[in-house]
């Protein structure tokens, strides 16, 4: 199982949309990809909580820990990680639930945008030691249905084949 956990809080954000669609895609291809919002539901990370952790943490670590890999969509924000995101991932140090752990970053950024975030990232998993992929598939508004959801051909073959790669990479397969 993909575990997909969008680095934004709005559902209606580009970054989940591009997982929706990598979920529905991997689905059509018999593969499983888990949606995840624990993010919003994360108390702020409290390294003196790390002995009894709160529930959702105890959850949102279990989920990471049973997933063969992570599909992360992350919008920049401030020349960063959003907070909320940040949070989440820091929450991950103290049992190393992201250590070695295989990640997907879909970057659905246009152009020179979103630089500054896949740096910050590539800070947070190099200290985590992850193996990370990073797939680029801009999305642009027009690529959007009106409900929001990313409807244009080409991007959702894009989503198709970053997420059926990625999953090829971690050993999963289609199911027959």
């Amino acid at each position: 199982m993909i575990l997909a956990l969008s680095g934004s809080l709005n559902p209606g954000s580009f970054n989940s949309a591009a997982l929706r669609a990598a979920a529905s895609a991997a689905a059509r291809e018999g593969i499983l990809v888990t949606l995840d919002d624990s993010v919003r539901a994360l108390p702020h990370f409290d390294p003196s909580l790390e002995a009894a952790p709160p529930e959702t943490v105890v959850r949102f670590r279990a989920a990471l820990d049973s997933a063969e890999g992570v599909l992360l969509a992350v919008p920049e924000y401030a020349f960063g990680i959003p907070g909320a995101f940040k949070n989440a991932l820091d929450w991950t140090v103290g049992t190393g639930s992201l250590y070695a752990k295989p990640v997907a970053v879909l970057d659905v950024a246009h152009g020179s945008r979103g630089g500054y975030v896949r740096e910050a990232l590539d800070h947070v998993f190099g200290a985590m030691q992850s193996d990370v992929v990073r797939y680029t598939v801009p999305v642009a508004a027009a690529d959007r249905d009106a409900g929001g959801e990313l409807a244009g051909p080409a991007v959702l073959e894009a989503v198709r084949e970053a997420v059926t790669d990625f999953a090829r990479r971690i050993g999963l397969h289609a199911a027959v």
